[in-house]
């Protein structure tokens, strides 16, 4: 039966990189992963990274395309479990899962641990730009004065010319 809930499992490789494009965005994620083929083969690694419908394993020896997959990711307490296919296979430098088949209870799993990469990401970018450029707050307060002056501008304008 096809995953119809996600992008195409169907991922090509971006013209000169060799690494397949993004259906999604993928977040830095460093988790135990464990990878079983349908012969019982297992790669046992750290993934470098999540996204809503596969992950990135490094590893040496990764399965080819097309391979299908279980796959039990742990992260501190907590454990994902799904099914699987390999989309794209770098010698050397690891293999692309695309999920599939995840059931509910794994899908809340998913979505909990992409909201906290995400937030701490976005908090991450947030104090780079603070340390790059310590004045933006002060930007922030110039535009909101210059918004307020602008607002009561036209409000005085409105009055003074009898429109509502």
């Amino acid at each position: 039966m096809r995953d119809t809930s996600s992008p195409s499992a169907e991922i090509s490789a971006d013209a000169g990189t060799g690494y397949p494009r993004r259906s999604d965005l993928r977040y830095s994620f460093v988790a135990k992963i464990e990878v079983t083929n349908s012969s019982g083969k297992q790669i046992v690694a750290v993934t470098s990274n999540l996204s809503r419908y596969g992950c990135h394993v490094p590893t040496t020896t990764p399965f080819l395309p097309g391979t299908s997959v279980k796959l039990r990711i742990k992260r501190d307490r907590t454990t994902f479990e799904s099914e699987g296919k390999v989309v794209y296979a770098l010698s050397g430098s690891g293999m692309g899962i695309h999920f599939g088949n995840v059931p509910v209870g794994e899908r809340v799993v998913l979505k909990e641990w992409l909201v906290q990469v995400s937030a701490a990401e976005l908090e991450q970018r947030l104090r780079q730009s603070r340390e790059a450029n310590p004045s933006t707050p002060q930007k922030i307060i110039v535009l909101s004065a210059l918004i307020v002056v602008l607002v009561a501008t036209l409000a005085l304008t409105l009055l003074w010319f009898g429109l509502p």
